[in-house]
């Protein structure tokens, strides 16, 4: 994997705390700014960075698990990774009781209340002047100094190398993605294609795609131009033989009448016209009759009657019910021979405007429709000649009928099983029509991951001459720290006093002095130690101990060329106890530079001259003053000033390059309170106060001459009725006999968020998304 020095961090969280999940990219620089409300977990962030820190220098670090897990964790497993790009800088997965550490170059060194607490307040302030370890300098080892200097070329080799390919995979991204292709900027998959990141899981040149990044543009395209009026295909109706009732017309035909006493020819004049014979028999049989309903001749003689019963006794016989039962089964067969044309008919239908339609949606383009053509030819032959065999069997029922051969009903079923696959694929096609952007999007994702498959193919020969690159450079790193051991040594020791003494000069001029024979602090003829740490102010214990954590990052290193592997990590740099110092913390912070001779130094100037360059750092803080402070005087970029929080069940890192005000951060507590969040504390009914007259001043200003007025005037316009009295009492020094309950407090939060809701809803949608 190479590795380049502009891919961004990420940090990926399991069951750390409260933070059950977390999966973060921070920005490329080299310094982050995090912002993080108390409980919100950052402090065990610095803590699993300090582990790692402990790993290394070959301390037990077996309470990581029980110090770290979630308690909500089902498993009581949980895990810890930060990285740049797709390469670990370490990482602690927990088991149980069981840690598993990666941590082999970085060398992490934390500033936090722990660190406060085991190197200084545990000793009472004496500076721990056990400092045993060397540093391997390596000057005037010809051997390094070649060594060196071909790894610096090699890295900048490999750096114009990387950078022209960064270069070509933005000019494409930009000209095939955006302008062609037309995807959108703000998709996930698209802001996160970058060219290191395409480099991950490829060990080998991957396969040609499926589809190429020209036929997914021209997919766009036609997604571009479905007409507004487009015909879409219609589902078709189940085929039935219902209303033919098929099962008794089958026992119709094998049933066998016997035929009627009566002459031939009359017989046969009854099957020419039977429904006309039936219809004068109705009439006279229900009328009573004397006349003939057809040519009002008398019917009432002997001769005549006679031979109307006779064809009363016809029509009531079995032999005519069957004939009459056949014809009404050869009438029901002709209406769905001829049904059969006008269902062949939509079927056909049905395909075209499927075919005309699926046009536009590449994902579709190669979806048929089964043709039913074949078995409807099948079924239409089946009940032809079951329509002769009723035929027949109607002409003389008494005379034993070849049942057709034809399986019509499994025709059909198989008919229906076709209709219900070609309608779910109709379904399908009409839905992803009337939610096109979802299938644009589809492809666009597409059309992201296959720029990345097709680029890297194209350019596989570059790639893997940078892997060559990466390799010498891995190679040329162990060299140099062999070379360097076998070089001359500075003790650490001189290097950390010196840093020191530089530091506290820079803080407090001198008022304060390091002695670095016996590593003792003093003020004056005064040494600091034996209880005379209690001279000290809380501020300026706090500012000593970053000037000795800063100083005491030379006990990390045993070679010079362990100084480009240093990342530093503060949490809460400046508190509450030494905001008196927060401009030199902030300006030490912003100044800082290391050379690559070890030399630390405060004056910007140097930065980025005679090797001096700024350490990796990463700054989590709870402190809305620091993080504007540090904004304002561009400790960081803006890109990479971030904000963590709690969203859900997960927790999210967003930009933030915005400052708190005060009043978002007391608007956020209040709302916080009110959702049930956050638990109120002392802070609360402060917070409560300002942010009331703040709406008040700048939204009712007629109105807020005094907060109590503001309260009076909501009362009586909008019916809430502020606890105010408590809310002096929580924000004011006073005395109070009884502490009002969690639930009033929380009441009173409710309210102020109904006043700003009224006033100022902009204000809400702001803390919410923070």
């Amino acid at each position: 994997m190479i590795h380049k020095p502009n891919e961004p961090f990420k940090i990926s969280v399991e069951h750390l705390g409260p933070i059950i999940a977390l999966d973060c990219e921070l920005s490329k620089n080299a310094q982050n700014l995090v912002f993080a409300r108390n409980g919100t977990g950052k402090s065990f962030l610095s803590r699993a960075f300090r582990f790692l820190d402990s790993h290394r220098q070959g301390k037990d670090i077996q309470t990581a698990p029980h110090d770290l897990v979630s308690e909500e964790s089902p498993n009581k497993s949980g895990k810890f990774h930060f990285l740049r790009g797709a390469t670990s800088l370490g990482g602690l997965d927990l088991y149980n009781d069981v840690v598993i550490p990666d941590n082999e170059e970085t060398i992490f060194h934390v500033f936090s209340e722990d660190f406060i607490q085991d190197e200084l307040r545990d000793r009472s302030y004496e500076i721990n002047g056990n400092i045993t370890n060397e540093i391997t300098i390596g000057s005037g080892n010809g051997d390094l100094k070649e060594a060196q200097k071909e790894q610096e070329e090699i890295g900048i080799q490999r750096s114009e190398a990387f950078n022209g390919l960064q270069k070509t995979f933005d000019e494409k991204k930009n000209d095939l993605l955006k302008k062609k292709a037309n995807v959108n900027g703000q998709l996930n998959e698209y802001k996160q294609l970058s060219f290191e990141l395409s480099l991950e899981g490829f060990q080998n040149k991957p396969d040609k795609p499926a589809v190429s990044l020209s036929e997914i543009q021209d997919g766009l395209d036609r997604l571009k131009s479905i007409p507004g009026d487009a015909v879409y295909p219609e589902e078709i109706d189940h085929f039935s033989l219902d209303d033919l009732d098929f099962n008794n017309l089958i026992l119709s035909l094998k049933k066998n009448t016997s035929p009627a006493n009566i002459a031939e020819d009359i017989k046969k004049k009854f099957d020419e016209a039977p429904d006309f014979f039936k219809a004068g028999v109705d009439l006279v049989k229900s009328d009573n009759l004397s006349d003939c309903p057809f040519c009002e001749q008398d019917i009432t003689a002997p001769n005549v009657k006679r031979i109307i019963d006779t064809y009363i006794s016809y029509f009531e016989g079995e032999e005519e019910k069957h004939k009459e039962e056949l014809r009404q089964y050869w009438q029901a067969v002709k209406s769905k021979l001829n049904s059969l044309a006008g269902y062949q008919k939509k079927i056909s239908e049905q395909r075209l405007r499927f075919d005309n339609l699926k046009f536009y949606i590449s994902s579709q383009k190669h979806e048929e429709l089964s043709d039913c053509s074949d078995l409807l030819d099948q079924l239409e032959s089946a009940l032809s000649e079951l329509q002769e065999s009723v035929k027949t069997k109607g002409k003389n029922p008494a005379n034993s009928c070849v049942v057709p051969s034809g399986d019509v009903l499994g025709i059909i079923a198989k008919i229906n099983e076709t209709r219900e696959e070609n309608n779910t694929k109709v379904r399908k096609l009409n839905e992803i029509v009337n939610k096109a952007d979802e299938e644009r999007k589809s492809l666009q994702r597409r059309a992201c991951d296959v720029f990345k498959k097709e680029f890297v193919r194209d350019h596989w020969d570059d790639i893997e001459q940078l892997g060559t690159f990466e390799k010498s450079l891995k190679n040329l790193a162990e060299k140099v720290r062999d070379l360097e051991k076998l070089g001359p040594s500075q003790d650490a020791k001189k290097r950390v006093s010196e840093t020191f003494m530089f530091l506290l000069d820079q803080f407090f001029g001198d008022k304060y002095s390091f002695n670095e024979e016996n590593f003792t602090l003093s003020r004056g003829d005064v040494q600091l130690n034996n209880g005379n740490h209690r001279r000290l102010s809380d501020g300026e214990k706090s500012a000593i101990a970053f000037c000795y954590f800063v100083a005491s990052i030379h006990c990390k290193v045993t070679s010079n060329s362990d100084y480009e592997n240093l990342f530093l990590v503060f949490d809460d740099p400046v508190t509450s106890m030494s905001y008196d110092f927060i401009f030199s913390i902030v300006q030490t912070l912003k100044n800082m530079s290391i050379s690559s001779q070890g030399d630390i130094s405060t004056n910007p100037s140097k930065i980025g001259k005679e090797s001096y360059k700024r350490p990796d750092l990463l700054v989590l803080t709870h402190s809305a003053y620091f993080f504007n402070v540090a904004c304002s005087n561009k400790v960081v970029k803006s890109e990479a000033a971030f904000s963590l929080y709690r969203a859900g069940q997960a927790h999210i890192v967003s930009g933030m390059n915005k400052y708190i005000a005060p009043f978002q951060q007391q608007l956020k507590d209040v709302f916080e309170v009110s959702c049930g969040s956050l638990e109120a504390d002392h802070t609360t009914g402060n917070s409560i106060r300002s942010v009331l007259e703040a709406v008040g001043r700048f939204c009712q200003p007629d109105k807020t001459d005094s907060l109590t007025n503001f309260i009076t005037f909501l009362a009586g316009q909008e019916e809430i009725n502020i606890k105010s009295v408590m809310i002096n009492n929580l924000s004011h020094g006073t005395y109070m006999e009884e502490t009002p309950t969690p639930d009033d407090i929380k009441t009173a939060c409710e309210e102020v968020i109904q006043i700003v809701e009224k006033y100022a809803p902009g204000q809400i949608e702001l803390v919410r998304d923070q």
